[in-house]
Protein backbone atom coordinates (compact mmCIF):
# COMPACT_ATOMS: atom_id res chain seq x y z
CA UNK A 1 0.00 0.00 0.00
CA UNK A 2 2.57 2.35 0.47
CA UNK A 3 4.33 1.92 -2.34
CA UNK A 4 1.14 2.41 -4.77
CA UNK A 5 1.27 5.66 -2.46
CA UNK A 6 4.49 6.65 -3.35
CA UNK A 7 4.55 6.08 -7.11
CA UNK A 8 0.77 8.11 -7.16
CA UNK A 9 2.41 11.16 -5.75
CA UNK A 10 5.31 10.86 -7.81
CA UNK A 11 2.98 10.26 -10.76
CA UNK A 12 0.84 13.52 -9.32
CA UNK A 13 4.37 15.73 -8.63
CA UNK A 14 5.12 14.70 -12.46
CA UNK A 15 2.22 15.56 -13.92
CA UNK A 16 1.41 19.14 -12.10
CA UNK A 17 4.47 20.27 -12.57
CA UNK A 18 4.83 23.14 -15.10
CA UNK A 19 8.75 24.08 -15.56
CA UNK A 20 10.97 24.13 -18.64
CA UNK A 21 13.74 21.26 -18.60
CA UNK A 22 16.00 23.20 -20.65
CA UNK A 23 19.13 24.74 -18.69
CA UNK A 24 20.63 26.57 -21.75
CA UNK A 25 17.20 28.15 -23.10
CA UNK A 26 14.37 29.00 -20.76
CA UNK A 27 12.25 29.49 -23.37
CA UNK A 28 12.09 26.54 -25.10
CA UNK A 29 9.34 23.85 -24.53
CA UNK A 30 9.03 19.96 -25.80
CA UNK A 31 6.60 17.47 -25.01
CA UNK A 32 7.57 13.47 -26.27
CA UNK A 33 4.08 12.20 -24.67
CA UNK A 34 5.87 10.41 -22.08
CA UNK A 35 5.63 13.83 -19.41
CA UNK A 36 3.34 16.06 -19.00
CA UNK A 37 4.88 19.33 -17.79
CA UNK A 38 2.96 22.82 -18.66
CA UNK A 39 0.47 20.51 -20.72
CA UNK A 40 -3.60 19.14 -20.77
CA UNK A 41 -3.69 15.78 -22.18
CA UNK A 42 -7.80 16.39 -22.89
CA UNK A 43 -7.94 12.62 -22.88
CA UNK A 44 -5.86 11.60 -26.01
CA UNK A 45 -3.06 9.66 -25.36
CA UNK A 46 -2.79 6.31 -26.42
CA UNK A 47 0.20 3.80 -25.98
CA UNK A 48 1.34 2.58 -29.17
CA UNK A 49 4.45 3.44 -31.82
CA UNK A 50 4.71 6.69 -31.28
CA UNK A 51 6.87 9.13 -33.60
CA UNK A 52 9.50 8.48 -30.71
CA UNK A 53 8.69 6.35 -27.20
CA UNK A 54 5.47 4.32 -26.75
CA UNK A 55 3.05 7.11 -25.67
CA UNK A 56 1.58 10.06 -28.37
CA UNK A 57 -1.85 11.92 -28.28
CA UNK A 58 -4.93 10.79 -30.83
CA UNK A 59 -7.13 12.95 -32.08
CA UNK A 60 -10.76 12.14 -34.04
CA UNK A 61 -13.64 12.96 -34.32
CA UNK A 62 -15.13 12.93 -31.01
CA UNK A 63 -12.04 14.26 -29.32
CA UNK A 64 -10.69 16.79 -31.80
CA UNK A 65 -7.95 18.34 -29.41
CA UNK A 66 -4.66 16.80 -28.72
CA UNK A 67 -2.08 17.56 -26.15
CA UNK A 68 -2.33 21.03 -25.82
CA UNK A 69 0.45 23.35 -24.21
CA UNK A 70 -0.96 26.28 -22.13
CA UNK A 71 1.14 28.74 -20.32
CA UNK A 72 0.42 32.56 -18.80
CA UNK A 73 2.83 34.91 -21.47
CA UNK A 74 3.65 36.29 -17.98
CA UNK A 75 5.47 33.03 -16.89
CA UNK A 76 7.49 32.16 -20.15
CA UNK A 77 9.18 34.91 -19.88
CA UNK A 78 10.34 38.37 -17.76
CA UNK A 79 10.27 40.41 -21.12
CA UNK A 80 7.66 40.53 -23.69
CA UNK A 81 7.24 37.63 -25.96
CA UNK A 82 7.48 38.71 -29.47
CA UNK A 83 7.38 35.19 -31.65
CA UNK A 84 7.19 31.98 -31.41
CA UNK A 85 8.03 28.70 -33.29
CA UNK A 86 6.52 25.62 -32.67
CA UNK A 87 6.47 22.31 -34.23
CA UNK A 88 5.16 18.70 -33.95
CA UNK A 89 5.27 15.09 -35.68
CA UNK A 90 1.79 14.04 -37.40
CA UNK A 91 0.71 10.11 -38.76
CA UNK A 92 -2.23 11.12 -40.77
CA UNK A 93 -4.99 8.35 -41.49
CA UNK A 94 -5.47 10.19 -44.48
CA UNK A 95 -4.02 13.37 -46.98
CA UNK A 96 -7.27 14.74 -46.77
CA UNK A 97 -7.22 15.70 -43.14
CA UNK A 98 -8.51 18.74 -42.35
CA UNK A 99 -6.29 18.95 -39.14
CA UNK A 100 -4.26 21.89 -38.21
CA UNK A 101 -1.08 23.14 -35.74
CA UNK A 102 -2.35 25.86 -33.77
CA UNK A 103 -1.37 28.57 -31.58
CA UNK A 104 -4.05 30.21 -29.67
CA UNK A 105 -4.60 33.15 -27.45
CA UNK A 106 -7.78 34.20 -25.72
CA UNK A 107 -9.35 36.32 -23.29
CA UNK A 108 -12.72 35.61 -21.49
CA UNK A 109 -15.00 34.48 -24.45
CA UNK A 110 -12.92 36.21 -26.94
CA UNK A 111 -9.96 34.62 -29.45
CA UNK A 112 -7.37 37.55 -29.45
CA UNK A 113 -4.96 35.28 -32.07
CA UNK A 114 -5.42 32.06 -33.74
CA UNK A 115 -2.87 30.94 -36.27
CA UNK A 116 -3.89 27.42 -37.61
CA UNK A 117 -1.66 25.57 -39.61
CA UNK A 118 -2.83 23.13 -41.84
CA UNK A 119 -1.04 19.43 -41.81
CA UNK A 120 -2.09 18.72 -45.40
CA UNK A 121 0.98 21.09 -46.57
CA UNK A 122 3.36 18.95 -45.27
CA UNK A 123 2.08 15.36 -45.82
CA UNK A 124 2.37 13.73 -48.57
CA UNK A 125 1.09 9.84 -48.18
CA UNK A 126 -1.01 9.27 -44.90
CA UNK A 127 0.44 6.46 -41.91
CA UNK A 128 3.99 8.11 -42.07
CA UNK A 129 5.50 10.49 -39.46
CA UNK A 130 5.99 14.14 -40.55
CA UNK A 131 6.69 17.16 -38.69
CA UNK A 132 5.00 20.49 -39.00
CA UNK A 133 6.40 23.63 -38.45
CA UNK A 134 4.86 26.82 -38.08
CA UNK A 135 5.83 30.36 -36.46
CA UNK A 136 3.78 32.89 -35.22
CA UNK A 137 4.57 36.97 -34.41
CA UNK A 138 2.72 37.72 -31.35
CA UNK A 139 1.05 41.49 -31.32
CA UNK A 140 2.86 43.77 -29.01
CA UNK A 141 -0.93 44.40 -27.99
CA UNK A 142 -1.86 40.92 -26.31
CA UNK A 143 -1.56 41.48 -22.31
CA UNK A 144 1.08 39.03 -21.30
CA UNK A 145 -1.25 38.01 -18.61
CA UNK A 146 -3.34 36.01 -21.05
CA UNK A 147 -2.45 32.34 -21.77
CA UNK A 148 -0.72 31.22 -25.48
CA UNK A 149 -2.01 27.38 -26.21
CA UNK A 150 -0.54 25.39 -28.63
CA UNK A 151 -2.52 22.39 -30.06
CA UNK A 152 -3.81 19.80 -32.77
CA UNK A 153 -7.25 20.30 -33.70
CA UNK A 154 -8.82 17.84 -36.41
CA UNK A 155 -11.81 19.36 -37.01
CA UNK A 156 -12.54 16.36 -40.26
CA UNK A 157 -13.67 13.18 -39.88
CA UNK A 158 -10.05 11.27 -40.49
CA UNK A 159 -8.14 10.43 -36.88
CA UNK A 160 -4.52 12.25 -36.75
CA UNK A 161 -1.80 10.94 -34.46
CA UNK A 162 0.22 13.60 -33.24
CA UNK A 163 3.76 13.17 -31.22
CA UNK A 164 6.62 15.07 -30.15
CA UNK A 165 5.75 19.01 -29.97
CA UNK A 166 8.64 21.70 -29.58
CA UNK A 167 8.38 25.25 -28.73
CA UNK A 168 10.47 28.05 -28.59
CA UNK A 169 9.46 31.73 -27.79
CA UNK A 170 11.52 34.87 -28.97
CA UNK A 171 11.78 38.14 -26.92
Amino acid sequence: MKRIIFFSLIALAILSSCSNKNKTNPLYYSNDMESSNCWNDNNTLVVGIGHSGKVFSKVTPEIPYSFTFHRPLKDISSKRVRRVEYSCWVNLSSTTSQANLVLAIDTTGKSLLWVGTPTKQFVTEPNKWVQIKARATIPANINRENEVKIYLWDNGKDAVSVDDFEITFKD
